[in-house]
């Protein structure tokens, strides 16, 4: 979305992503669905208790709170090095959003007030942050988030970036910064801003290894490819809505990388293990929340076979009924069923790389970062109450647990 801040800005982007991340594979399958669900957490119950609760995230205040408001906790963020939970992985990348703004912080509410929303006691999400409405630029809320990365387990974010110039791009220098300190890597999640085309994809590429590409937080991996076949650790984009872009057009744009200081490892959002030489990439991520985890197995398969880099996307849920008018959605999470269905179908398919939807993205619900319940006169906001059996103060961190435990049996408790 990028662009200057500007009230409710980002109202009719949010309709369009989330029915775009709706994949044809996940429609009319409620049914199915819940049986897949129900088979995979009986197999994740099986020697899977969620490590002990204990309260790992750093909570600032990203925002004045109104009387209604829950005050967040406001302990100090724990450096990198002081926290315990399994070392953070670079092959599990959780999907980022840097597109939030508050009024105190940026001279103006973002995302937060989109679907006109007031904050900071009325957002436009069902649930609500336990830090409460925060700035994306606050470098309270960066370090805390850092922190929340690595307590579970994540070594790497793919930051959600609307073109050259925009608001996450202007917004980037502090995340790196804040990455850097706290040993987390990022990748760039190419979004499909106005004007994108199959030329532009390579030259934002070009553009951001400018940017970052002397920068130690910058997420590089060794892993040649079919179309790549260089074991120098490259950087890693993401490219969303890449069916939107002609085929061959993409495929003649990423060439041009190939055998350069810009060559990358190009991940191509699609269910298809063939889009990614389609369209000349060196691998595939669903991202879609609203997946099956059934499909899991036959993607990675024929990922190996074709040598292109699988990322299956997991994920806990969906709910965008307060943040969109039209195209509402909700898959449940089943107090945290959905999100082990995912891990443990692509745990059992041999993923090489999992991606998880989201760390953050609150409008649709996907968010592992710590929530609260909160009640603001007639609207009721969810928090994790409940989610694997926890309650009360250990309930905000629930996913992020959940995520540690997950990661830890992904990489063998490497």
């Amino acid at each position: 979305m990028g662009g200057p801040c500007q009230p409710n800005v980002n109202v009719s982007f949010t309709f369009v992503r989330a029915r775009r991340r709706k994949s044809p594979l996940t429609r009319g399958r409620p049914a199915f669905l819940a049986v897949i669900l129900l088979a995979a957490v009986g197999l994740a119950a099986c020697g899977s208790t969620p490590p002990t609760a204990t309260s790992w995230h750093s909570d600032v205040a990203g925002t004045p709170t109104a009387s209604s408001v829950p005050s967040p906790d406001t302990s100090p963020s724990p450096s990198a090095s002081s926290f315990s939970g399994p070392p953070p992985s670079t092959l599990v990348t959780a999907f980022y959003y840097l597109w939030y703004g508050t009024l105190a912080n940026d001279g103006a509410w973002r995302h937060w007030n989109q679907l006109s929303h007031t904050p900071p006691d009325n957002i436009a999400s069902s649930y609500y942050p336990l830090r409460g409405p925060y700035s994306s630029r606050d470098p309270k809320v960066l370090a805390a988030q850092m922190t929340d990365l690595r307590s579970a387990g994540v070594g790497a974010i793919a930051v959600s970036w609307w073109g050259q110039g925009s608001w996450d791009d202007q917004s980037l220098s502090g995340l790196f910064a804040a990455a850097e300190a706290a040993g987390i890597r990022i990748a760039f999640h190419l979004e499909p801003y106005a004007g994108q085309t199959a030329v532009s994809v390579a030259n934002d590429v070009r553009y951001l290894i400018g940017r970052f590409g002397s920068s130690p937080a910058l997420l590089r991996i060794s892993r040649p490819t079919a179309a790549s076949g260089t074991a120098v650790a490259r950087p890693v984009f993401y490219v969303f809505a890449a069916s939107r872009l002609p085929s061959a057009d993409l495929k003649a744009s990423l060439d041009s990388l190939r055998g350069t200081p810009d060559d990358s490892i190009v991940m191509i959002h699609s269910p298809k293990a063939s889009s990614a030489a389609k369209d000349g990439g060196d691998g595939v991520y669903t991202y879609d929340a609203l997946a099956s985890p059934a499909d899991f197995a036959t993607l990675v398969s024929d990922c190996r076979a074709a040598n292109v880099i699988c990322s299956p996307s997991v994920s806990p849920g969906f709910d965008n009924t307060n943040a969109v008018a039209t195209g509402q959605q909700v898959v449940d999470r089943q107090g945290g069923a959905r999100y082990d269905a995912m891990w443990q179908a692509a745990i059992s398919a041999g993923s090489e790389w999992i991606s998880v939807t989201t760390f953050n993205e609150w409008h649709e619900g996907t968010q592992i970062e710590p929530a609260r319940a909160f009640v603001s006169g007639a609207r009721t906001y969810q928090g994790f109450d409940g989610a694997y059996g926890v309650a009360a103060a250990d309930a905000p961190d629930a996913y992020l647990r959940r995520t540690a435990h997950w990661v830890q049996l992904f990489t063998g408790g490497a």
